[in-house]
């Protein structure tokens, strides 16, 4: 920020008085030769001048910071393009499926590619979904922080699902909340999650559900379930649960065939 200076100068020039005195002629009886008085000049007053006003200093601006932006890319979230997921699901009637591709920053830094199957359809009181995002990897057994040697830990898929909960299911500006860790079944297989809630969403209802994480085949998945409107869930739950328990996993069959 430039703050303006103004500077004032007074001056008051002095005053000089000059008093000549003037010497007379003495009286007498007789003459005397009179002694011409040679007046000693005095010196010509020369007025003094008032010094002059020093000019006042401009005030060069200083430049104002200018904030250097960096270069930002642009990745679409969905990529339009995806791939069959490795398994078989069967699914009420009026239920619908499509495939895509994430790409989003993830907390290791990297930039990665993570395929997704959305399966939606009417249940009781409202349209339930399913969200089921597979093959990313699990941050606590690929950290970089385990020593070589050390035996490997086991996958965290609640970690997993809680980190790609908020990076890909909760939308900027809604209010998000996830309950305790507990055991959820998807396709005869018990996995790790936990129940959620996204609300105050600028542009999209409340909802709620639960997320369950589990590893086949050695891919990791993980399943969301929802319904709108948020009420539709105290009865839907039960409807929802059974199309998670038809899956059919076949990691190896898809595996040979890549």
């Amino acid at each position: 920020m430039r703050l303006p200076v103004e500077l004032k100068m007074r001056f008051i020039p002095g005053l000089l008085i000059l008093i000549v005195l003037t010497a007379l002629p003495a009286c007498g009886a007789f003459s005397a030769p009179t002694p011409t008085l040679t007046p000693t000049p005095v010196p010509s007053s020369t007025p003094t001048l008032p010094p002059s006003e020093t000019p006042i200093p401009s005030v060069t601006p200083i430049p104002e910071a200018t904030e250097e932006l960096l270069p930002t890319l642009e990745i679409p979230a969905h990529v339009g393009e995806g791939v069959e997921p490795p398994f078989r699901v069967t699914l009420p009637d009026n239920w619908q499926h499509g495939y895509d591709t994430l790409t989003l920053p993830d907390v290791d830094a990297v930039l990665r590619a993570i395929p997704l199957v959305v399966y939606q359809g009417p249940v009781t009181g409202g349209t339930g979904t399913i969200v089921v995002l597979w093959g990313f990897p699990n941050i606590i057994a690929s950290s970089p922080l385990i020593l070589p040697g050390t035996p490997t830990p086991a996958p965290d898929l609640w970690s997993d699902g809680l980190r790609l909960f908020r990076t890909t299911m909760v939308d900027q500006g809604c209010n998000a909340g996830t309950d305790l860790e507990r055991p959820y079944s998807v396709g005869g297989r018990t996995g790790r999650g936990t129940k959620f809630a996204i609300v105050d969403c600028p542009d999209t209802p409340d909802t709620r559900g639960w997320f369950v994480g589990v590893q086949e085949g050695g891919l990791n998945f993980v399943f969301y379930v929802y319904t709108e409107p948020i009420e539709a869930m105290d009865t839907a739950d039960t409807e929802l649960q059974a199309i998670l328990d038809s899956v059919e996993f076949h990691v190896d069959e898809t595996q040979a065939n890549d």
